[in-house]
């Protein structure tokens, strides 16, 4: 890069301009501060090709042009915004180890240096006019009036400067880009979303929020600006935002409003782009009082018998998003009197509770839920917390745990609480292990609540009364519905309870489940017993005003 002659001197050499035009742009490069080579562009002495070959030979770098490379905001980002716009260097390409550079002559190795200082990669650099590298700047920063924009038809009147910051806005970058991400994670919480979706198509992103387990449109981010705002994301969940194909998952936590949140993200490659989710963990939501969860009064009695119990396997059931993690936690929260060694295994570790030591599982380290629970046992806990039972080694390791005299809890994947035992013995557990350690099954899921702000009784359809009839052997005349108000966004529904079945394992129970009995088996003999199935705890809250047969039937089918 060491330079042979001047500008001015090669293209005098080269016959493109005379010493008059020479000094003339000189005296006008005294008055503008400009580069030489830009001033002789302007005045149509040279082309921008003609100069871009010129400063290859005088610094023996390549030059390109700039325009055939689809710049990358996500590449861009290796190196701070006031950077690139100090030191006149833009990253255009990653390969491997090297990234690529486009710089503007006179090239400094000290910028180039502090490059590879910053990104830890191998910088291979090429050259461009200063006309390129403010066309390729317009194109990668000028997004504000496209991001006020989406900000403005997302909060209404609600400008970038009133909205409470989650993500802060580190030193050099837009201002706009993070506004939006604010806005968005802003609106999300005040709309009590418990996930965001930013779904990629040719030429937007949606966002999607999930609120009360339904999705709805939230509003569509053009492509220029969907990129920076994913880009955003990453950063602060701790994500390699370079790669963009490999599935990753990060997290961050922020205060809004006097309460902590966590936001869990994930990302993969789509067709246009990256798809990229946040779950919203409230805190204070996630540690919720048992009595608080929605259990009917029976069913409270039961699981608060099985908890105390000293020994055992109580395992808690239900899709992804039906409330499992926050019924494990208030059952920890409530036997957590200090008196006795809790131990968690979870993945992810959602909140930390006071009192209580909680294992992140990271397989890439070799912690597994199976080896973990090997491990803990040798630390003398009383109660084990096991995040889920996937596998056959995990099973058997929580089996032999509470055979040990340990109280283990632990979250499995079945329809309902009779279909468990079944789907140990699928796992290959030992009829007679299942049967000797199992002591109590909670399934559940999550209803909708009427809004208690548009809340509003009406005479029941003929068929209405039917179903609760012969369901629940219960006349009704009268059940309830929401509105539709300013407060619910329209949508009759405002928060969501619990809907459980508690099957607790009795000797006759544990007859049927040594024998290896059948589904219908187990479930005939747990609803003889007294067992409230999940439906028909449902319909106990469609007739107390909470939630609506529809939405019971939308979550739980029929028997």
């Amino acid at each position: 890069m060491q330079k042979e002659m001047r500008v001015g001197d090669l293209l005098i050499q080269k016959g493109l301009i005379t010493k008059e035009q020479l000094m003339q742009a000189l005296e006008e490069q005294k008055k503008t501060h400009e580069r030489l080579g830009q001033i002789l562009v302007q005045k149509g002495l040279i082309s921008p090709q003609e100069l871009s070959n010129i400063l290859s030979s005088q610094y023996n770098i390549p030059s390109i042009n700039i325009e055939n490379y689809a710049l990358d905001p996500d590449i861009v980002s290796l190196l701070p915004e006031q950077f690139i716009r100090t030191n006149y260097i833009i990253p255009l390409k990653r390969t491997n180890n090297t990234l690529e550079v486009a710089c503007v002559p006179p090239v400094n190795p000290e910028v180039l240096e502090n490059a590879r200082l910053i990104t830890g990669l191998r910088i291979k650099p090429y050259l461009i006019t200063e006309n390129e590298f403010e066309q390729a700047l317009n194109k990668i920063y000028n997004l504000k009036a496209r991001a006020e924009q989406v900000i403005s038809a997302l909060g209404g009147s609600e400008t970038r400067e009133s909205v409470i910051p989650i993500i802060p806005e580190a030193a050099g970058e837009d201002r706009s880009i993070v506004g939006l991400v604010n806005s968005i994670l802003s609106d999300a919480i005040s709309q009590n979303a418990s996930d965001v979706h930013l779904d990629p198509s040719q030429f937007s992103t949606r966002v999607r929020y999930r609120i009360d387990g339904i999705m709805y449109n939230s509003i569509n981010i053009p492509k220029e600006i969907s990129d920076s705002v994913i880009s955003r994301i990453k950063v602060s969940a701790g994500m390699d935002i370079a790669e963009r194909r490999r599935p990753q998952d990060g997290h961050f936590s922020a205060q809004y409003r006097n309460e902590f949140y966590d936001f869990r993200v994930s990302s993969i490659g789509a067709k246009y782009g990256e798809k990229l989710t946040i779950r919203i963990l409230s805190r204070q939501k996630m540690l919720m009082p048992m009595e608080r969860l929605g259990m009917l009064e029976d069913q409270y009695e039961v699981f608060s018998r099985l908890i105390k119990r000293p020994y055992g396997i109580i395992l808690v059931t239900g899709p992804t998003g039906s409330g499992k993690t926050t019924t494990l936690y208030s059952a920890l929260s409530t036997i957590n009197t200090g008196t006795e060694t809790i131990i968690t295994l979870e993945d992810p570790v959602e909140y930390d509770i006071p009192g209580i030591t909680q294992i992140q599982i990271n397989e890439e380290a070799g912690i597994t839920f199976a080896v973990g629970l090997r491990s803990i046992l040798r630390l003398d806990p009383n109660i084990i917390m096991v995040g889920e039972i996937r596998d056959l080694d995990t099973a058997k390791t929580a089996v032999q745990a509470s055979l040990t005299g340990h109280l283990v809890f632990a979250s499995i994947h079945t329809n309902d609480a009779a279909s468990t035992p079944i789907r140990l013995l699928n796992l290959g557990l030992e009829p007679y292990l299942i049967a000797s350690s199992l002591i109590g099954v909670v399934a559940q899921r999550l209803v909708r609540i009427i809004c208690p702000n548009c809340k509003e009784s009406y005479i029941p359809k003929e068929s209405e009364k039917e179903t609760i009839k012969t369901e629940l052997n219960f006349e009704v005349d009268k059940l309830y519905r929401g509105r539709g108000c300013a407060l619910c966004n329209f949508t009759g529904f405002r928060g969501r309870t619990g809907i459980f079945e508690i099957l607790e394992i009795d000797k006759t129970l544990r007859k049927l489940i040594q024998q290896s009995a059948s589904y219908d088996e187990i479930k005939e003999y747990a609803e003889r017993s007294g067992m409230t199935t999940m439906r028909k705890a449902g319909l106990q809250k469609v007739i107390s005003g909470i939630t609506t047969l529809r939405e019971v039937e939308r979550v739980v089918a029929e028997a």
